[in-house]
């Protein structure tokens, strides 16, 4: 009877075992926020030298964050054209990369309630340029990188200004476009002049940022539709982190002014 008793006692202790396992196991699974980011688009998404993801958008992610109890953040290092697919097969949960609205993604995906920065989709020049405007850019190679509000601006105006004959050049990467500006191979291209200036520096190009922009560009995390309940959570955390002041700090620490509203 005693021999019954202990084996139950046991089965007992091992089913609490299993089903305390799983659910610590789901617990820190579900804590888990995954994030894709180009990382490769300074100052906002970047490694450093350990490989360690940093950046204006990297440190906006980890600051709402700690808003919210136990969440552990991962970023996840994927290129910018494939960064969409990624947030549609799961590969991770939000995506905090300079992110801008537009019809299509609309449809498509969630887009965080509030804007966390306001970027500018302007016009850059070579070393010593005189043009001040895009309606002085006649017969001209134009860059920009590929699926970004950039490119949708520049291709609306193209479509709309035909006599210009402007030819529109696509770049995977923020780099790549730049280092193509400083060697005379495109002569102009439409980007946020805080990224493109740090870019710029790293590779010992001299660009003259013109006053022209096509606009003023709110950023947001984006979701996946079937992602309401984590894009509720983000919501809540980043407008107390916003509150708080928290994400101008960082927008003054990064680019010497707050971008934020």
């Amino acid at each position: 009877m005693k021999k019954i008793q202990t084996l139950r006692a046991v089965l007992v202790v091992l089913l609490m075992s299993i089903v305390l396992g799983e659910s610590l196991f789901s617990q820190e699974k579900q804590n888990l926020i995954v994030a894709g980011s180009e990382n490769a688009y300074k100052p906002f998404a970047y490694l450093d030298s350990k490989n360690n993801p940093i950046g204006f958008d990297n440190e906006v992610l980890q600051v709402v964050m700690s808003y919210i109890p136990n969440a552990r953040l991962q970023i996840v290092s994927v290129p910018w054209n494939v960064i969409f697919t990624g947030l549609d097969s799961g590969k991770f949960d939000v995506v905090a990369n300079q992110i801008a609205k537009n019809e299509q993604r609309e449809k498509k995906y969630l887009f965080s309630k509030q804007p966390y920065f306001y970027g500018v989709s302007g016009l850059i020049l070579g070393k010593d340029s005189r043009i001040t405007h895009i309606k002085e850019l006649n017969n001209t190679k134009i860059g920009v990188t590929v699926g970004s509000n950039h490119a949708a601006n520049l291709e609306k105006y193209v479509q709309e200004h035909p006599e210009q004959n402007i030819t529109i050049m696509y770049y995977k990467t923020s780099p790549a476009l730049v280092a193509d500006l400083g060697n005379g191979r495109i002569q102009a291209m439409i980007n946020d002049p805080a990224s493109a200036a740090d870019y710029a520096k790293s590779q010992h190009v001299q660009l003259t940022v013109t006053d022209f922009a096509f606009e003023k560009i709110p950023v947001y995390f984006i979701f996946r539709k079937d992602s309401k309940r984590l894009a509720q959570t983000l919501n809540e955390a980043l407008e107390q982190a916003l509150r708080d002041g928290k994400i101008s700090e960082l927008s003054i620490k990064y680019f010497g002014v707050d971008q934020t509203k």
